[in-house]
């Protein structure tokens, strides 16, 4: 395999990540679907490519139900990771999978936001007087009222706590001396 044929391989959509994503060991082809963020039928492609290019060896594995196909690095595929490794290639891989998550998750909380405030207007017997009127909002404001920060919230208990509490009368002071 010559370089041009290497490059041509890596520069495809999913293959530096599936290097990268097997690594030092095996990894199963679902393992690999879920850590990598191409279709399924792209990490089957870029897989049998890999291991027709001598870059991914595949071995098959005893399981309950049969057998499973596990995938490993060759010396080439091993020499690739270790270069990504090397540029920091690899680590960023890692923190990308890490925010696409956060993304996702921060999508979906949106989602079940929105949703939860599509549900109560639809509860409201009568119609929002804004609804139908367009609005110029001050920079900085919004409609949708914003959840008090961690630090707010750790304040309004200490205030609550401060005021749950009772004095102690003069009397109780000179009981608990004697």
């Amino acid at each position: 395999m010559g370089l041009d044929d290497l490059e041509g391989f890596l520069r495809q959509k999913g293959a530096p990540e599936l290097v990268t994503e097997i690594g030092t060991r095996t990894a199963t082809f679902n393992a690999l679907v879920d850590a990598v963020a191409v279709s399924s039928s792209t990490v089957s492609s870029r897989l049998s490519e890999g291991v027709e290019r001598d870059i991914f060896t595949v071995s098959h594995s005893p399981t309950e139900h049969g057998t499973e196909k596990r995938y490993k690095l060759t010396l080439l595929g091993r020499r690739i990771y270790d270069w990504a490794e090397q540029t920091e290639f690899e680590r960023k891989v890692r923190k990308l999978r890490r925010l696409r998550h956060e993304r996702d998750t921060s999508f979906e909380q949106l989602i079940g936001k929105l949703n939860r405030d599509i549900e109560i207007r639809k509860m409201v017997a009568d119609s929002d007087p804004l609804e139908e009127e367009d609005m110029d909002l001050p920079e900085g404001e919004s409609l949708v009222q914003k959840e008090p920060s961690e630090e707010a919230l750790r304040e309004a208990k200490f205030q609550q706590m401060e005021e749950d509490l009772i004095p102690i009368s003069d009397d109780e002071t000179e009981e608990m001396n004697r």
